[in-house]
């Protein structure tokens, strides 16, 4: 009499399956992570405004220094662009698509969705490691990716017609709503890009804060060296990028992830030995 032997072995339907039951178990155990609420030791919100008259008076001055700045400023910003030599425009030219959003959200986000495919389950110290590099691709990606949609959908609503328009129709022309990329000046997005990736990058890394910070605001003054934008786009644009960056910080903070909680928001250590050790242990993963 023969034994009918049954292949327990997973054929690869049943594998692929397994493997994006684990991928989406990851996905939404990090969403839970970042959408829970705020641990009790964390600091408070810090209120900038306590109230809805103080938002308001705050908010109505800042658009009263916006539309001075766009009467007054950007003309006469605009009129001296001629007294730029050649090799400062050339440099203008190169340094200005550092401000693209792709340079970090393609890799980023590819290796964020690489690592929640091949890591789970979590087995390892090592494997909590890479998870841990993962939260930090969010923060980065989030914060860049996060006030570049906002303020893509704002500058289109917007409508301020770009400098081309300036000998024209003036610094105040507006078509809005409208999704012409001629009329997209206001604000800057490659501005809210530099801003967004340096200080999310000097908020994992403090010691370079100042020279990222310095490649960002050469990157954002480029943009009107090129003649893409207004002085005032690039000053809102790199305001608003700042700002989104660091409430996502704030946010990360206070629920435990990649910065520790508390007044000062130091980013979680993550010694090179560990990193290094993080790379080795993904790349076994994404081998086998």
């Amino acid at each position: 009499m023969t034994e009918t032997r049954i292949d327990t072995h997973p054929g690869p339907a049943e594998g692929l399956r397994a493997r994006l039951d684990l991928f989406a178990a990851a996905f939404v155990d990090g969403v839970r992570r970042l959408v829970r609420p705020p641990r009790p030791v964390t600091m408070p919100v810090f209120a900038l405004f306590p109230s809805w008259a103080e938002w308001f008076c705050a908010v109505a001055f800042g658009l009263a220094l916006v539309l001075a700045g766009m009467a007054y400023l950007d003309p006469f910003i605009q009129g001296s662009r001629h007294l730029l030599s050649p090799e400062q425009a050339r440099f203008f030219q190169i340094v200005t698509d550092i401000g693209k959003s792709g340079w970090v959200l393609i890799p980023s986000g590819v290796a964020i969705l690489a690592i929640l495919a091949v890591m789970p389950p979590v087995r390892r110290f090592a494997d909590r490691v890479v998870l841990a590099l993962c939260a930090r691709l969010a923060f980065v990606f989030i914060a860049v990716g996060g006030s570049g949609l906002i303020i893509s959908i704002v500058k289109r609503i917007i409508a301020r017609g770009r400098p081309r328009y300036f000998e024209e129709f003036g610094a105040l022309h507006f078509q809005f709503p409208s999704w012409q990329a001629s009329y997209a000046s206001f604000p800057s997005g490659h501005s809210q890009t530099a801003f967004a990736i340096a200080l999310s990058f000097a908020f994992l890394f403090p010691r370079w804060r100042w020279p990222l910070l310095f490649v960002a605001a050469v990157v954002a003054f480029s943009r009107v060296g090129v003649d893409a934008h207004y002085f005032t786009d690039i000053v809102v644009g790199s305001l608003w990028g700042a700002w989104f960056t660091v409430m996502t910080r704030n946010w990360f903070a206070r629920r435990g992830l990649v910065f520790l909680p508390g007044g000062g928001h130091a980013p979680m250590p993550m010694p090179r030995r560990r990193l290094w050790q993080a790379f080795a242990t993904f790349g076994r993963r994404l081998r086998g």
